[in-house]
């Protein structure tokens, strides 16, 4: 018989075993092995996604731990594209060499990389080989123009991210936020280059390290982790069932089972215990990438803004969720403005499931947290703007 877990069961082993409950991680790679990954992305209004997990998890950290663990020849961590563009240990790297074969077979054609840019691949190879790791901007080729409108890429930069995704170059780390493109070898260990794990192996490591960061998933939450596809990966799931490494579990609410990995204690799952923290999470949090597993656990309906005109938004252009006792209750749209040295908090919302106690718990909190939050961005002062139904009840 499956083991039962109530509604709010769920939401402790999740939120414990995604780091952001009442025990801190300690280290940046602490955190990096309990989630598998750090999500990238450029959008930089309060601040870039790969370091906003990471407060989430330590509280005021330096983003030079980071930046040290990137880079260079041998480094820590490195880049792929694992659930999108991601930051992963290097030992994961080739756990994705079957993510590599599949693009490689996908876009070999479309972007010709194996007939008419043989030669631009070759200029690359032998740039990068006499200069080491490159942004796009330095290679010296006619290539490098970009095509059509502000989105369209280059040959060259077609090239690069080809090379990329199919293991041919990898990232030699960021240079102001641009990627290096480097070859494997520049970067990487011997016994990292040689480690060639079947595809079946390869993924079941990704379906287990998937379910012990997500505490309790359902088979799709699980396999969207490392962007897994769940139609074709249905075998290689039910074998880590069936072996017992992966144990069903019953959700109440859940339409579907649910899946825990069998080494995750199941003890101590309680909402009301001590210690549950505040904090303001990214949207590209591992805690917030399936909008329709925050809004089957929380309740809690959440999208992103930035792309809606301004007088269609509902919330703010940014807006960044509020876990307070165990729980998602609110969100802020938050700009750090670094030339005014402010953190604005330009709009301040709590969710209507909230009683007026609740709504001052949360405000209280909010407000402390806030203080680290502008501490850490090193900002003079925290302005907080009358938009929201949170925002009298802060600064």
């Amino acid at each position: 018989m499956a083991v039962e877990l109530s509604a709010s069961q769920a939401r402790v082993l999740s939120l414990r075993q995604l780091g952001v409950d009442s025990e801190r991680d300690d280290s940046v790679m602490a955190v990096v092995d309990r989630l598998g990954l750090l999500q990238v992305d450029s959008v930089n209004v309060f601040e870039r996604a790969h370091y906003m997990p990471l407060f989430s998890r330590l509280g005021k950290f330096d983003k030079n731990e980071l930046e040290s663990a990137m880079g260079g020849f041998h480094p820590q961590l490195i880049e792929y594209w694992a659930h999108e563009a991601s930051i992963v240990r290097i030992e994961n790297w080739p756990l994705y060499r079957w993510r590599m074969n599949v693009y490689r077979d996908k876009y070999s054609t479309k972007w010709g990389m194996e007939a008419g840019n043989k030669k631009l691949v070759e200029q690359i190879t032998s740039q990068l080989r006499a200069n080491g790791p490159m942004t796009t901007g330095q290679f010296e080729t006619e290539a490098n123009v970009r095509k059509g409108s502000w989105w369209g890429w280059s040959d060259l930069k077609e090239a690069l991210e080809y090379m990329f995704l199919v293991g041919d170059l990898v990232s030699g780390g960021r240079d102001s936020f641009k990627r290096l493109y480097a070859l494997p070898e520049q970067v990487l260990p011997q016994s990292i280059l040689d480690h060639t794990p079947s595809d079946a192996d390869a993924k079941k490591k990704l379906f287990l390290q998937a379910a012990t960061a997500t505490g309790v998933g359902t088979y799709t939450d699980i396999a969207d982790w490392h962007r897994m596809s769940p139609t074709t990966n249905k075998k290689i799931f039910a074998e880590l069932v069936e072996s017992g490494d992966l144990l069903e579990v019953r959700v109440d609410g859940w339409a579907q089972p649910g899946y825990v990995n069998a080494s995750t204690s199941l003890e101590g799952l309680d909402a009301k215990a001590p210690g549950a923290r505040t904090t303001i999470l990214s949207p590209f949090d591992p805690v917030c990438w399936k909008r329709d597993r925050i809004e089957r656990m929380f309740g809690f309906e959440y999208r992103i803004e930035i792309y809606t005109p301004e007088p269609k938004r509902q919330f703010g252009y940014y807006t960044l969720p509020i876990l307070h006792n165990r729980d998602l209750v609110g969100r802020i749209d938050l700009k750090s403005d670094r030339h005014g040295r402010q953190l604005l908090a330009q709009a301040s919302w709590h969710e209507a499931k909230l009683n007026d106690r609740g709504v001052a718990s949360l405000a209280k909190a909010l407000n402390k947290h806030l203080k680290e939050v502008q501490s850490w961005q090193g900002l003079n002062e925290t302005v907080v703007m009358p938009k929201g139904n949170l925002a009298e009840l802060l600064g």
